[in-house]
């Protein structure tokens, strides 16, 4: 085995010494939830419960000395990708302070190089944010969501505590629900020249360094999502790849694009090897449909089918009795505006890293809350 993350070392080291989780909490002196965050690679605990973890799984100085580079500044290759990018993307740290932004991060944020600047505290505090932000109560729940996620990874983390208090003295208090995160989140500013330009907020962490977080704002298609199965709607068709703005790279943070014949989506850097259109859209599809169509809600939509077609209202495609019904639909009857449109009212985003143990990948999802 290649160990070749943080947390990979942490959990292979756990592995050896037989211990739970709550047991390596305790002997480093810290919660559980901490200590999770860390080993699945969710949030960043703080250097001192690091270290504290390290001590406690007894991890030998020979595999120490590669973990001393957390806490460090950029190296060279990281710095370079970030500003290779032709749009705006900045790296924080565990605490949400800028670490370093591009030009163009620079541009659209320009107090994001000054020293300390934070951006959870200027989108949940500030003024200026809400003056520039059209859709500030989403991105804002999404942002509150994350604050939540990064107390509870590092509870003495005083920056993360002062910002919560901020927000709470402005009537803002963290998201309740799990599904709120800032990665994927839509984000349209205002301007003073007519239409806002939109963009996705992807948040991804760099390689090798899960105590930083890379926050990239992708300019994004203005296409509407279409109402999954109703025929009155009229949403205008779907001609391009289906996983285009929905799908990006877990090592840089850039989108994937599709092209080519057979179709392919690529990573602009080359982060990951080229991947085939149809199996990736069907692996994903699977996913996305057993989150959108769990057993109570395929029997809630059975009975809504019959109150619309008692209004003499017709359907499209009959509602789907099971994630399984889903997928033969999606195969058999659906077209590509009918897909994107259950793919983008039920996924914010897609996150493609590369597989350890063969030449496949891994996929982790932002689902979108559904009512």
């Amino acid at each position: 085995m290649v160990i070749a993350t943080l947390a990979e070392v942490v959990a292979v080291y756990r592995a050896r010494a037989a211990l739970g989780p709550s047991h390596v909490a305790e002997r480093a002196g810290i919660s559980t939830a901490q200590y999770l965050a860390l080993e699945k690679g969710t949030a960043w605990p703080g250097t001192e419960a690091v270290e504290a973890v390290i001590d406690a799984l007894q991890i030998p100085h020979s595999h120490r000395a590669r973990l001393t580079k957390f806490g460090a500044p950029l190296d060279k290759y990281l710095q370079r990708m970030l500003h290779g990018y032709d749009i705006p993307a900045l790296i924080v740290d565990s605490s949400w302070r800028t670490v370093e932004a591009n030009a163009f991060a620079r541009a659209l944020l320009p107090d994001s190089d000054r020293p300390g600047w934070n951006l959870m505290r200027w989108i949940l505090t500030s003024e200026d944010a809400r003056r520039r932000i059209a859709n500030w109560d989403e991105v804002a729940m999404a942002f509150s969501g994350a604050l939540r996620d990064a107390i509870a990874a590092a509870p003495r983390d005083a920056e993360l505590l002062a910002i919560r208090a901020d927000a709470a003295q402005m009537g803002l208090t963290a998201s309740p629900s799990s599904q709120d995160r800032p990665d994927g989140q839509v984000v349209v500013w205002r301007t003073d020249n007519g239409a806002y330009p939109i963009s996705a907020c992807l948040a991804t962490v760099p390689s090798g360094r899960p105590d930083l977080r890379q926050i990239t704002f992708v300019p994004r298609s203005t296409q509407p999502a279409p109402v999954l199965m109703a025929a009155r709607s009229s949403p205008a068709p779907w001609h391009g790849h289906l996983l285009t703005d929905l799908l990006s790279c877990g090592l840089c943070g850039l989108l994937l694009s599709g092209g080519g014949l057979p179709v392919m989506y690529e990573c602009a850097t080359g982060c990951l090897p080229a991947l085939l259109a149809d199996d990736l859209e069907l692996r994903i599809a699977r996913e996305v449909l057993t989150h959108a169509f769990p057993a109570q809600a395929c029997r809630e939509l059975g009975i809504a089918q019959e109150i619309l077609i008692a209004e003499g209202i017709e359907l499209v495609l009959n509602v789907p009795v099971s994630p399984k019904h889903a997928l033969d639909q999606w195969q058999r009857s659906m077209n590509n505006t009918q897909r994107r449109g259950i793919l983008t009212t039920t996924l914010r985003s897609a996150t493609v890293y590369p597989a350890p143990s063969n030449d496949s990948v891994d996929l982790t999802f932002n689902w979108r809350r559904l009512t």
